[in-house]
C-alpha cells in the first residue's frame, strides 16, 4: 500500500480511521463526541470521571492507546469490545457504553460505568472497622460469583488482586476490559503482566500445559483476596524483602497468618484456594458452593412478625416486638421511578403459584415464565435489587437467591431478603388501588414469613430450629393461613418438633384441602393412595388428584396421568395418560417430561417417535431429572434419535450419577473399560 493511501493529514493511518468508523456505525457500539461530556476530571493517571450533559449520568473515561503502525492493536480492541458485550450481562461487570475521542488529540477513550468507592483495597481501608462478618462474607461471595461467571465462559482474569476489583455502593464490580483472556489464548501471558507479586500463583511458570491449571492460578489469587477481606490489609504489607525474595518465599510455601476471630470454615476455604499444588485447589464452582453453605452462627438475625399481617400476636411467638421501620439499603441505586411492568406481572404470577404449587415446582415454573417472556433473569434480579422501591417485592428477590435464578443459589442472601419482606412496613397511602396495597404490603410479607419459617424448619441459611418453625406455622394456621396449616400437617406427618402422627396430619391436610389449598388436595390424594393416616382408597385418591389438577396443581396433573397409565382408581387408558402427561410436561413437570419421552420411545398412548422422545428427555434432564439424564446418556451412547456421541453420553451419565442414578455408574464403568 502506498504512503498516499496509508495516511491522512493528521498522520493517522487510513485503515484505523476506516475500521473505527465501521465499528461504531453499529448501534450497540456508539461513538460519543467529547463535547457531550462535562465536569471531566482526572482521577487516576489513566482514568477520568465525566458526566453526560443530557442524562447527567456519571461515567469513567479510560484512555486506549492505539498503535498507528500495528493493526493487531486495533483488532484487539474490536475483539475486546465484542467479548465485553457478552460478559457485561453479569450485574457485577462494569458496563461498556462506547468510545469517545479527546478534542484536538488522537487519544481514544472507552466509556465505562463509574464506581464511587474505588478499589476493594480502598474500600477495605475506609470501611473495615465497621464491617461485621456478614458484610465480609457477602463481599467474598460476590467476588467468587463473578469469577465463576468468567470461568464458566472459559475466561480467566489477569492481574486478579484487590486493586483491580472495584466497589460501587457496597457492590463488587469487575472491570474486565483488557484484563481477561480466553483460555485458548492464555499462552500469550507475559511475566510483566502478572500484577502484584503477592497474588501470583507460585507455580506460574509451570502452568502453560493445561486449562485447569491456568484457572487454578485465578483460584490462588482468590484465596489471597479472601484472606485480605478477613484482615483489611494487603498481603505481606510489612514485608521488607525484595519482590524476588518474596516470590521465592511464596514459592516455598510462605503464606499470611490467619487473623484472630476468623471463622474456621472461612479459613478452610481460602487456605484450600492457596494450596501450593494447583491440582489440589478446588475449582471455582466448589469455592462458590462452600461460601454459599457457610453460615455465621453468631450473626444470624431473628425476624419479627409484623403487627398488621393476619393479626399475629408477637407475644405468642416469643419474639422481639419493636416496630419495624422502612429503611431502604443505601447501596440501592435509583434506576427508574416506576417498577418494570413485567416485574409487576411476575410478582403477581409468583403469588399465584405459591398457592398452587409445591416448592420444588415453583422454581421451574418461574424459570419457564421468564424464559417464555424472553426476559433475562440476571437483568431482572439486578433491576429488582437496584430499584428504589425494591422492598415491594423482597420476597421475590429472596426466592431468586434461594433457587439460583439470575445468580448463584445463596440461602443467606435469600434469608436476608425474606427477612426484609417479613419486617418492612410500606407506606401504601399513595396507592390508588386497594389490590396494589394488598399485593405489596400484605402478600409480600406473608410470603416472607412463610419462607423464613421454612428456612428455619430445614436449616437453610440459618441455624435449624424446628421448634420455632412449628410454633410460627401453628400460629399462622390459627389465623387462617392455609399454606401454614398444610405445613403444620407436614410437621405431624414427619415428626418435626412434634410426635409423628399421620392420622393427625391427614385431618389437617383434609381441613386445608376442603378450604381450597391445592397442595393439601394433592397430599390428601397421596394419603389415600398409600394408606397414610387413613384406610387406602385409590378411587378417592384419584378424585383428589383430579380435583387438584383441574385447579392447576402440576404434580397432581402428572399423578392423574400416572393413574390412567396404571389403572389406579380409574380404568387403564394409555391415551388419556398421555394427554395428562403432556399437559403437566408443558407446564414444566420433569417427571411428566420423562414419562412423555418414555411414551414416545415405547409407543405408549402415542405413535413411536425417536426425535420427540429425545426432545422430552432433554427437557427433563435440564430440570435435573436423573432418569432422563440417564436416558439421554443412553440415546447418545446408542445413537438413538441422534448421532452417536460418546463424550455427550459420558457427560449425561455423569450428571445422572451425581443425582444418584446407579445404572449410570455401571454404564460409565463399561464405557471406560472399553476405552482402555
Amino acid at each position: 500500500m502506498s504512503q498516499k493511501i496509508q495516511t491522512k493529514k493528521n498522520g493517522r493511518p487510513r485503515w484505523i480511521i476506516y475500521l473505527l468508523k465501521k465499528l461504531f456505525k453499529k448501534k450497540n457500539n456508539p461513538f460519543y463526541q467529547y463535547s457531550e461530556f462535562q465536569n471531566v476530571k482526572l482521577i487516576t493517571p489513566n482514568i477520568f470521571r465525566a458526566t453526560f450533559k443530557i442524562s447527567k449520568k456519571t461515567v469513567a473515561l479510560k484512555n486506549v492507546h492505539l498503535n498507528d503502525n500495528d493493526k493487531i492493536t486495533l483488532n484487539d480492541l474490536i475483539n475486546e469490545i465484542k467479548r465485553h458485550r457478552k460478559l457485561e450481562i453479569h450485574i457485577s461487570i462494569l458496563k461498556f457504553y462506547g468510545i469517545t475521542k479527546q478534542a484536538n488529540t488522537n487519544n481514544y477513550m472507552i466509556i465505562l460505568d463509574y464506581v464511587n468507592e474505588g478499589s476493594l483495597r480502598q474500600y477495605l481501608k475506609t470501611n473495615f472497622q465497621k464491617m461485621d462478618w456478614n458484610v465480609k462474607l457477602n463481599l467474598a461471595k460476590q467476588i467468587a460469583n463473578v469469577l465463576m461467571f468468567l470461568h464458566s465462559n472459559d475466561i480467566i482474569y489477569e492481574k486478579l488482586n484487590s486493586e483491580n476489583i472495584l466497589v460501587h455502593n457496597g457492590i463488587i464490580k469487575f472491570n474486565v476490559f483488557g484484563l481477561t483472556k480466553i483460555i485458548s489464548n492464555s499462552l500469550n501471558f507475559l511475566p510483566n503482566n502478572l500484577g502484584p507479586i503477592q497474588y501470583v500463583d507460585p507455580q506460574y511458570l509451570k502452568l502453560f500445559s493445561t486449562i485447569g491449571k491456568i484457572k487454578s492460578s485465578n483460584i490462588f489469587g482468590l484465596g489471597i483476596i479472601l484472606w485480605e477481606i478477613s484482615s483489611g490489609n494487603p498481603p505481606f504489607e510489612k514485608e521488607s524483602s525484595s519482590n524476588v525474595d518474596l516470590l521465592n518465599n511464596i514459592a516455598k510455601g510462605k503464606r499470611e497468618m490467619t487473623i484472630p476471630k476468623t471463622p474456621h470454615k472461612y479459613k478452610e476455604i481460602y487456605t484450600d484456594c492457596w494450596k501450593h499444588d494447583g491440582n489440589s485447589r478446588p475449582d471455582i464452582f466448589q469455592v462458590v458452593k462452600n461460601l454459599s453453605e457457610f453460615i455465621i452462627s453468631d450473626a444470624n438475625v431473628e425476624f419479627e412478625i409484623p403487627y398488621n399481617v393476619m393479626d399475629v400476636k408477637l407475644e405468642n411467638l416469643n419474639m422481639q416486638s419493636k416496630e419495624p421501620k422502612i429503611k431502604p439499603d443505601p447501596s440501592f441505586v435509583d434506576v427508574t421511578t416506576e417498577v418494570n411492568g413485567f416485574i409487576k406481572d411476575l410478582f403477581g404470577f409468583f403469588i399465584d403459584i405459591r398457592n398452587k404449587q409445591f416448592r420444588r415446582m415453583q422454581r421451574i415454573v418461574i424459570k419457564n415464565y421468564i424464559r417464555e417472556h424472553k426476559k433475562n433473569p440476571v437483568e431482572l434480579l439486578y433491576e429488582m435489587i437496584h430499584h428504589p422501591s425494591h422492598y415491594w417485592f423482597t420476597s421475590l428477590i429472596g426466592f431468586f437467591y434461594q433457587y439460583g435464578i439470575g445468580t448463584v443459589a445463596d440461602n443467606q442472601m435469600a434469608f436476608k431478603f425474606f427477612n426484609l419482606a417479613a419486617n418492612e412496613i410500606i407506606d401504601t397511602s399513595s396507592f390508588n388501588s386497594s389490590s396494589l396495597r394488598k399485593l405489596y404490603n400484605i402478600d409480600n410479607k406473608r410470603i416472607g414469613i412463610i419462607s423464613l419459617t421454612h428456612m428455619y424448619l430445614h436449616g437453610q441459611g440459618v441455624e435449624k430450629d424446628t421448634k420455632k418453625a412449628f410454633r410460627i406455622y401453628n400460629n399462622l394456621a390459627d389465623k387462617g393461613s392455609l399454606s401454614a396449616l398444610n405445613s403444620v400437617a407436614y410437621c405431624y406427618y414427619n415428626g418435626l418438633n412434634v410426635k409423628k402422627n399421620k392420622k393427625k396430619a391427614f385431618k389437617l391436610y383434609l381441613k386445608a384441602a376442603e378450604k381450597g389449598n391445592l397442595v393439601a388436595q394433592f397430599n390428601i390424594g397421596w394419603c389415600y393412595h398409600n394408606g397414610m393416616g387413613i384406610t387406602r382408597d385409590v378411587t378417592k385418591s384419584f378424585q383428589w388428584y383430579t380435583k387438584s389438577a383441574l385447579a392447576g396443581n402440576i404434580c397432581a396433573t402428572f399423578n392423574v396421568g400416572y393413574c390412567y397409565e396404571n389403572g389406579i382408581g380409574v380404568g387403564e387408558d394409555e391415551k388419556e395418560a398421555f394427554k395428562w402427561y403432556l399437559k403437566a410436561a408443558k407446564k414444566g413437570s420433569p417427571f411428566a417430561q420423562y414419562n412423555l419421552g418414555y411414551c414416545y420411545k415405547n409407543g405408549v398412548g402415542i405413535d413411536r417417535d425417536k426425535v420427540k422422545a429425545l426432545e422430552w428427555f432433554k427437557k427433563a434432564a435440564g430440570n435435573d431429572n436423573a432418569d432422563s439424564q440417564y436416558m439421554l446418556g443412553k440415546c447418545f451412547y446408542e445413537g438413538y434419535g441422534v448421532k452417536q456421541d460418546i463424550v455427550k453420553a459420558m457427560y449425561w451419565f455423569n450428571k445422572a450419577k451425581e443425582n444418584g442414578d446407579r445404572d449410570a455408574n455401571e454404564l460409565l464403568e463399561e464405557i471406560t473399560s472399553n476405552m482402555i
